[in-house]
């Protein structure tokens, strides 16, 4: 149990220091100092940075992917899907904010950068569920054939958009009636 509670910790104080300076400018010895941990105390866990990247997208962004595709699967129309997907992106990005915030500032660090790679091994399935919609979609719009990943890349933008934006002026979280209003404006877009 202690070796379980020690690996969360070096994952949740990795999660801050990557958001507060950026990943490049963190260092291992940075983490173990903050967990109050040596360094090979820290690398019996985590092989190196990387590995601590790895760590914090696996235990926080692969069951949240799980958990998109079970909303979207689960919808019946085209509007319930985009709801349920927004709702469930924006409950788990409100639940570890810090995290989501790091990812949407990072994801465009330099293409060949160690967190890209990690990065676009665990975030583009979430960017695919989203186009999923749209490619099942096609029969509803006319424009949309071919630019599913164009409306995809925008739906997540405005959902990210409103995230950052809400914490900035420090509201606790997105509410329902804010997700809302975000499906309205980008189906108005859309639609017309």
């Amino acid at each position: 149990m202690a070796n379980e509670q020690t690996r969360l910790k070096i994952l949740q104080v990795s999660i801050e220091l990557f958001y507060e300076k950026g990943y490049d400018a963190v260092g291992v010895q940075e983490i173990a100092d903050k967990c109050e941990l040596t360094k090979p105390a820290l690398y019996y866990h985590f092989k190196n940075k990387s590995g601590i990247l790895e760590g914090i997208m696996q235990q926080y962004i692969d069951p949240v992917v799980v958990k998109l595709r079970e909303v979207v699967n689960s919808s019946n129309t085209f509007e319930d899907s985009l709801h349920n997907f927004a709702y469930c992106y924006v409950s788990e990005g409100c639940e570890n904010l810090h995290l989501y915030l790091m990812l949407m500032t990072m994801q465009y660090s330099p293409p060949m950068s160690e967190f890209n790679n990690v990065f676009i091994r665990h975030c583009t399935e979430i960017n695919n569920i989203v186009k999923s919609i749209f490619i099942n979609a096609r029969g509803l719009l006319g424009n949309m054939n071919g630019r599913e990943n164009q409306f995809a890349t925008t739906f997540l933008g405005m959902i990210g958009f409103h995230m950052y934006e809400y914490h900035s002026e420090k509201e606790p979280k997105m509410n329902k009636s804010a997700v809302d209003m975000i499906i309205h404006q980008f189906l108005h877009g859309i639609y017309s």
